[in-house]
């Protein structure tokens, strides 16, 4: 009859003292050899573990300069929506736990200007920039473009103009 217990199949306290120390033993020797490689990979270079690591110009105070429309970030995100196992809601709770009816405004919009005072805008372009950093891509020509003229505003475009006549 087999035994239901692993200590069952143990006779002797010796035999289980001898099976403990050498898994003390073992479980030694793969802790420093996979602390000594931790330690090369940090002094080569510092790795980050994710894309939300990454920390980047003027994020601290929640002004991080935009050098993409409206029109780019909604392509984007489009282009992200067709990976496979992609969740929205998971994404928008992960760049900022952004409201999914400011998300659902935000695709409905039309024009490069169109939503940029959505805080939906600004959480997914320091989403899809620290993405870019964290994979090491370069910047593509429009970007480097975008940077010579310098930052979107997120400023409110007013869409109407009251006129006094007389």
């Amino acid at each position: 009859m087999p035994t239901k217990r692993k200590s069952d199949t143990l006779d002797d306290k010796e035999n289980a003292s001898d099976i403990v120390k050498r898994a003390r033993v073992e479980e030694e020797r793969g802790a420093s050899a996979s602390s000594s490689k931790m330690k090369t990979s940090k002094a080569t270079k510092p790795q980050d573990a994710s894309w939300r690591d990454i920390v980047l110009e003027g994020e601290d105070e929640g002004e991080v300069p935009i050098y993409d429309d409206c029109n780019t970030i909604r392509r984007k995100i489009r282009a992200l929506q067709k990976t496979p196992g992609f969740k929205v809601t998971h994404w928008l709770k992960e760049i900022g736990n952004i409201n999914s009816n400011s998300y659902g405004r935000f695709m409905t919009l039309k024009g490069p200007t169109g939503g940029a005072e959505n805080g939906t805008y600004y959480a997914a372009y320091v989403y899809f920039e620290k993405v870019r950093v964290f994979e090491g891509k370069k910047k593509t020509a429009t970007r480097i473009a975008a940077e010579q003229s310098g930052p979107f505003s997120r400023a409110r475009q007013s869409r109407y103009v009251w006129v006094f006549t007389g």
